[in-house]
């Protein structure tokens, strides 16, 4: 008998974006893993936005040809609530419609051909509301209880922690919707009951967070719709500490805990060890081929203020650095500066200048450099195209050629930058392949080299080494050159 194929049923996989470092963040780990461990087709997402995207995102998502789409929040009294707005989406002929939280990751590819309801979902990890304000919420709404079941929370310190929920209430993570029902039935009334409890606030307490899962629990019970309770290892927490994982997950939910290379934090969670290398691994490889600095840098700022700038500018590093940017200012009485990629300003912030312009690609950098030095501007480099453009004393760029991934980006920094400086540019990079390597790091060519070539360069002075850099005085004038050699005297004779 022949075998004829049935075809495959289209799913859409959708997730909304939100004004938050940590949301931006974590939607380049969720993509990485849709289309890498998820096994995702490209044109299956749907991501949705509540705020304009990022620049760094929208070029992303342009590069990559995956579907985005504007909308409006939902209610300014729950920012959780934005992701209701992904149901008056069309769909297209998609017949089932995942929704996801964005800060979730896929270690392997959800099966989501073994569910037979109309709607699927992992009851929540905690008992967040507990069963009592379920209880008086469905009281007040009206609406008939459905079965209570009994789940576990899983923590390695109190071990397993049995709870009593409603059959429906499940994690907000990963929703697996028909899509009829989705348009026709579960939709409206989610939105509906959301408003409901958002117009009620005390009715779920402390818990009022979690409004967007109650709705969903509300819209499932009054609409009868049947549900399957999937397995855990379709949406395992990784922001507590589990006690052991049933089965091999398949989505992590993260829950914002990236380490500083936007990679899944495992720490809490090592019987999933096994998937999260995989998902590190697809995570790795993704930023590699889609490295965008403003992403990482905007991640490291906000999630990572330690880390900052780098090695480069922490520890014995930073101390030499700021002793020679003191040294050469001391000799140009109100000098103007322009630092080209100012990062978190631990380099200059003790500077006594007046007249500074901070530039950087990262939001959260210029957000952090405006706490420490008020008195100082900052501007990303588009607003300083449009808004400024006029050359300084002298010019910095500390650490950032080694982040340009291309060798025609590289020299076009420093061709964009030598001309803005009166005395000098103020520049560290490599002069030889750093060992190790990252993929947040690239060489081109010594410095040194690069340097000696420019027509607007009269001599590149190095001033130190650090690790894999050299810190250049590349003097633009006479009188820049006589002042780097001046500082060397002084040092020297220090």
């Amino acid at each position: 008998m022949l075998h004829v194929p049935l075809p495959r049923q289209r799913i859409a996989w959708s997730c909304v974006l939100d004004d938050t470092p940590a949301l931006w963040a974590a939607f380049v780990p969720w993509l990485a893993t849709a289309l890498g461990p998820g096994g995702v087709a490209v044109e299956d997402l749907v991501v949705h936005h509540a705020a304009p995207l990022r620049h760094d995102v929208e070029a992303l998502c342009g590069n990559l040809g995956v579907r985005t789409l504007a909308v409006p929040p939902f209610d300014a009294r729950s920012p959780h609530c934005n992701k209701l707005r992904q149901l008056d989406t069309d769909f297209g002929d998609a017949e089932r419609v995942v929704l996801m939280d964005v800060d979730t990751v896929f270690a392997a590819r959800l099966p989501i051909e073994t569910v037979r309801a109309p709607v699927a979902g992992k009851l929540v990890d905690a008992a967040n509301p507990p069963l009592r304000v379920l209880q008086r919420v469905f009281g007040a709404a009206g609406v008939p209880l459905p079965q209570v079941c009994t789940t576990a929370l899983r923590d390695a310190d109190n071990g397993m922690a049995r709870f009593d929920t409603l059959a429906g209430h499940f994690d907000g993570g990963v929703y697996i919707v028909d899509a009829r029902a989705l348009r026709e039935s579960l939709g409206p009334r989610w939105t509906y009951w959301a408003r409901w409890l958002l117009d009620r606030a005390g009715i779920l307490e402390r818990w009022r967070v979690h409004v967007d899962q109650v709705a969903f629990c509300l819209a499932l019970a009054e609409t009868g719709l049947h549900a399957d309770i999937v397995p855990g290892a379709w949406n395992v927490p990784t922001h507590v500490r589990a006690a052991h994982v049933d089965d091999a997950p398949i989505v992590l939910h993260h829950h914002g805990r990236l380490d500083a290379h936007m990679r899944l934090d495992g720490e809490l969670v090592p019987a999933a060890a096994p998937a999260v290398a995989r998902v590190n691994a697809a995570i790795d490889a993704f930023t590699r081929a889609m490295f965008d600095n403003r992403t990482f840098w905007n991640h490291r700022y906000a999630a990572h203020p330690a880390l900052g700038s780098g090695p480069g500018s922490r520890g014995e590093a930073l101390v030499q650095k700021r002793a020679w940017l003191s040294a050469l200012v001391a000799l140009a009485p109100g000098a103007s500066v322009l630092d080209w990629g100012c990062g978190d300003l631990e380099a200059v912030r003790t500077l006594s200048c007046t007249d500074v312009t901070g530039v950087d690609i990262a939001i959260e950098a210029l957000r952090v450099a405006r706490t420490k030095r008020g008195d100082w501007r900052f501007l990303t480099p588009a607003q300083f195209d449009a808004l400024d453009g006029r050359p300084r004393d002298f010019v910095l760029c500390l650490d950032v050629l080694v982040h340009q991934r291309t060798a025609d980006e590289y020299a076009h920094l420093l061709h964009r930058l030598a001309p803005l400086a009166h005395l000098g540019l103020i520049v560290a990079g490599y002069d030889a392949e750093p060992n190790p390597r990252s993929h947040i790091h690239y060489f081109h060519e010594p410095l040194r080299t690069t340097l000696a070539a420019m027509p607007w360069i009269l001599e590149a002075v190095p001033l130190m080494e650090t690790r894999d850099t050299t810190l250049y005085f590349a003097a633009t004038s006479e009188a820049g050159r006589a002042l780097a050699y001046n500082a060397l005297e002084k040092s020297r004779a220090a």
